[in-house]
């Protein structure tokens, strides 16, 4: 359980993001925004656009009629973290509201945008999750993973874990444990979506989140 102190300060940077759900977003987003020009960014920046143009020709399944855009993932090379969250939000990974709650999760754990992947499980920006769009997309994901070579997985939501993991349970069974996909160590938290529909998910969140930083600095360690 997390102490009071650690968990009022996480709280706090929940609350400051408060202002930017509400539409204040541009700090916050310039905030995630921020990159290096390094080659390897390079070259990840320009095999993320090549994945865009193979996406965006895609009609496996109707998910595609959805798609006006492909919203390009963050794929830094040898993650800490590689999250992966349903599907897009419109244009973008995340919603504004989602975004801005998931770079106050990186601050709290001490990880810079450079340290970490965000992709999603569907590709296309879909109204609800279906299984016929995730076997679909599921070979992308794979490509991402043998790619990448994450140090851990984070599945965002039920829909997620339930379908990644190949089984059907409530949510809180698959939270403060952790799994094995490929050999990758995977954990499972609450969606950001599901921080701005339900901010009572702040404080399991933080337990999750607790959880995944102790297996960092464990393995830091070794």
């Amino acid at each position: 359980m997390a102490d009071n102190l650690t968990l009022e300060a996480f709280l706090s940077l929940l609350d400051g993001a408060e202002s930017v759900v509400k539409g204040d977003n541009l700090s916050e987003r310039r905030e995630f925004l921020e990159y290096s020009v390094s080659e390897e960014k390079r070259e990840s920046v320009q095999h993320a656009q090549d994945s865009a143009e193979d996406l965006e020709s895609c009609h496996d399944c109707s998910g595609c009629f959805s798609r006006q855009s492909y919203a390009l993932p963050i794929l830094n090379p040898q993650p800490l973290l590689m999250f992966v969250a349903p599907f897009p939000e419109g244009f973008t990974i995340l919603s504004d509201g989602g975004r801005d709650y998931f770079n106050k999760w990186l601050m709290a754990m001490g990880l810079k945008r450079s340290d970490i992947a965000l992709t999603t499980l569907i590709k296309c920006p879909v109204k609800e999750f279906r299984k016929e769009y995730a076997d679909v997309c599921r070979k992308h994901l794979k490509s991402e993973m043998e790619r990448l070579k994450p140090r851990a997985m984070v599945l965002l939501g039920s829909s997620t874990a339930e379908y990644m993991l190949r089984r059907s349970s409530d949510f809180s069974l698959f939270r403060g444990r952790r799994f094995s996909i490929n050999s990758i160590p995977v954990f499972c938290t609450y969606s950001p979506e599901d921080l701005v529909k339900d901010r009572s998910l702040r404080a399991p969140i933080w337990e999750d989140l607790q959880l995944i930083s102790a297996f960092l600095k464990e393995n830091e360690e070794k």
